[in-house]
This record gives C-alpha cells, structure tokens and sequence, in this order.
C-alpha cells in the first residue's frame, strides 16, 4: 500500500475497530476486502457489496472475511428493509455522486436501533494539503483554493460536508448521530499531501515488481516519519471524520 494510504487507513482501522458489529452486519464498498480484514476482529461480516468487480473477487478470495460478497450499487442495496443490524462504510459514501439515495438505503436495510458507522473526509480536505497551506503562506489564496479542489476531483470527492451538515442529512434519513469527530490533524494531512510524491519509488515499484516495498528500509523510515500522525491526539478540527448512528 502507497505510504499515503498507509496511514490513513491504519488511522480508521482504530475508529472502524471498536464498531460493534451486531450480526447481521453489511459493508458498503467493501472493495478487495483488505481494509476489513485489518479493521476487525470479529469476522467473517455477513456481506461485503461493491461495484469493482475485481476487487470483489479478490475480496471473495480472502479467507473468513466476508460470508458473501456481492456486486451491488449502494443506491439500490438488493436487500429487505430492516435486513441488518450494522452498517459500515470506510470512506466510501462521498464518492457516490447520488448520496440521498445512498443513504436513504442504508436507513432502510437498517433494524430500528442498528447501528451505521463511517469515515469520511471533511470540509477542511482541501484546506488542510500541503499545496493549500503552501499557495496560502504565500498569499496565493486563488493557487491554494485551485490546489484543494483539484485533489478533491481527482479524489472523485462529490460530498465534503461538515459535521453539522452530514449530521441533518442523516437525521433526515432518520439516523441519530451518536459520535461524531474529526481525526487527522492539519500537520497529519500536510504529511499525507507530500507521502503522494515521497511514495512515487513504492508505485514505480508496485507497477514493475509487484510490491509496494523492495526492502525493509523503505518500511522503517515511513514507518519513523508518520507514526506520530498515528498516535497523535484527536484534533479540534480535521481533515476526516468518524461518525456513528443509530437507526430511529
């Protein structure tokens, strides 16, 4: 895995974690099921969905992660209303440009009292870049505006809310928000904007060797320079967000 996503994910496996997960529970954009089988420690989950289907194959490949993994778009979730007791979705929801739908699903597959946990980046994503804070330094208010929303394009990012935003939009779907915070600090984002270019060599090598690092050095130094942002304290504001409901 890319140094970038690296942290980032290891950061959300401590969030996602702790759901508990009340069978029968749903992932939503399971992907190649590697996120979950980090994540939790009561597997396999009932069902992964995803609209990749050679990340679903490779998920259906991991063994006793998923009981079943299925293609199926989250704004159309092929099951009976009240299906499930948990949801969870890892950074998944605000790529999904009819997000009303998505949600509205989610409410619906729910039990009265299930539970629906997900991460999501916030509105201070692009804010919080390197690039942003760089052009912003500078006065450049106009490169560092242009700077955040072309990651949030390329991170095909069609939902940054705040928390106060995402927290109508599901009560509005009757989902009650019962934690809710930011993680991943400005400096931790700054680092995750420049671990993009410092990870290049772990691509170049990913794409010719297959691996994302040829020897253990690579490992340890990334490991030194980003575990601070792992272990780092929950901050006032930040770059994501982690927030779990219950079903009304």
């Amino acid at each position: 895995m890319a140094p970038h996503r690296a942290i980032l994910r290891a950061v959300e496996c401590k969030f996602m974690g702790r759901v508990p997960l009340a069978r029968p529970a749903l992932d939503v954009g399971c992907g190649d099921g590697h996120f979950a089988s980090i994540a939790y420690d009561d597997l396999p989950l009932d069902v992964g969905i995803d609209v990749l289907p050679r990340d679903l194959l490779e998920a259906a490949r991991r063994t006793g992660v998923y009981r079943k993994v299925m293609y199926a778009s989250a704004t159309e979730l092929p099951f009976a209303d009240a299906a499930f007791n948990t949801v969870v979705s890892n950074c998944v929801i605000e790529h999904i440009p009819d997000n009303d739908a998505v949600l509205r699903e989610i409410s619906r597959v729910l039990k009265p009292g299930g539970t629906f946990a997900a991460t999501l980046p916030s509105e201070m994503f692009g804010e919080f870049l390197l690039g942003s804070t760089i052009f912003r330094a500078l006065g450049l208010q106009r490169l560092s505006r242009a700077y955040g929303d072309f990651f949030n394009r390329i991170s095909h990012h069609h939902h940054i809310y705040s928390p106060a935003v995402w927290r109508a939009r599901l009560a509005a779907v009757g989902l009650d928000v019962e934690e809710q915070t930011y993680y991943f600090s400005a400096a931790a984002h700054r680092r995750f904007d420049l671990s993009h270019y410092l990870g290049v060599p772990h691509l170049i090598s990913k794409r010719l060797f297959g691996r994302w690092v040829l020897f253990d050095g690579q490992r340890r130094w990334f490991d030194r320079w980003l575990r601070p942002f792992y272990e780092e304290p929950l901050p006032q504001a930040g770059a994501y967000q982690f927030v779990r409901c219950r079903k009304l």
